[in-house]
């Protein structure tokens, strides 16, 4: 698989090129579709992608003026606590602004990504984004154990948003559809954009919600306040 690259199924709903810089994830999700395929082994720990700059560099260089949103990243947090000492992100985010092709990140990283805010100021390609499922922290704690605080991502959010970042929240898993509502309500004006995706793989889950019901409901409060939203095949296919 190339550096950069087309997603395939339901990650392509995301952006239509994608680029991941580690292999493993120290946020442990619980719900992430990873596990499934690696077991407990990507959570141990987030190895650079080999040869990651060199490959970044001449993958950048085949693609031309026009290209899909690359979207950082698919597999591994981009600003997982590895990050903090490789500083791998930050290049990845200088070389395809240089290039002045279109890029989004996606984290639960929090603050940590506010370090990069510089390159992503200013420059209208650009868009910061980050997964906020929950307004109770005890949940997070659980689903979530080694991501940021949910506290700690509304502030990201909120800092990209006053430097002129366009910013956009997945909201995905749904896992209780009472929080992701109260996710909207509380921090939706400094959110650009929103997608929203049920829960899957976890079919207990899946089964107590009535996902018509809430459907409606988020589209309801996304119209009421006038966002920008995509609600992912997961919802709008429902029979």
């Amino acid at each position: 698989m190339d550096i950069i690259y087309e997603p395939k199924g339901k990650a392509k709903e995301y952006a239509g090129l994608a680029c991941d810089i580690y292999s493993g994830c120290t946020h442990g999700c619980v719900y992430c579709y990873a596990k499934y395929y690696t077991r407990d082994v990507f959570y141990q720990t987030a190895s650079p992608r080999k040869n990651f700059i060199d490959r970044l560099k001449k993958g950048v260089a085949q693609l031309g003026q026009g290209c899909p949103e690359i979207l950082l990243s698919f597999h591994g947090d981009v600003y997982q606590p590895a990050e903090n000492d490789l500083n791998l992100t930050r290049q990845a985010l200088e070389i395809l602004r240089d290039a002045n092709l279109p890029f989004t990140v996606l984290t639960k990283g929090g603050t940590r990504a506010a370090r990069d805010f510089d390159i992503l100021e200013g420059y209208g390609k650009a868009r910061f984004g980050t997964t906020l499922i929950f307004t109770e922290q005890a949940d997070a704690d659980y689903w979530e154990p080694g991501a940021a605080s949910i506290e700690n991502r509304i502030q990201a959010i909120k800092a990209a948003h006053s430097r002129g970042i366009l910013t956009w929240v997945s909201i995905e898993p749904v896992i209780d559809p009472v929080q992701a509502i109260q996710m909207v309500q509380l921090i939706h004006p400094f959110v650009d954009q929103w997608k929203v995706g049920k829960i899957n793989y976890h079919k207990d889950i899946e089964d107590a919600v009535d996902w018509r019901k809430f459907r409606k409901e988020i589209t309801d409060l996304f119209q009421e306040i006038g966002a920008d939203f995509y609600l992912k095949k997961s919802l709008t296919d429902l029979e």
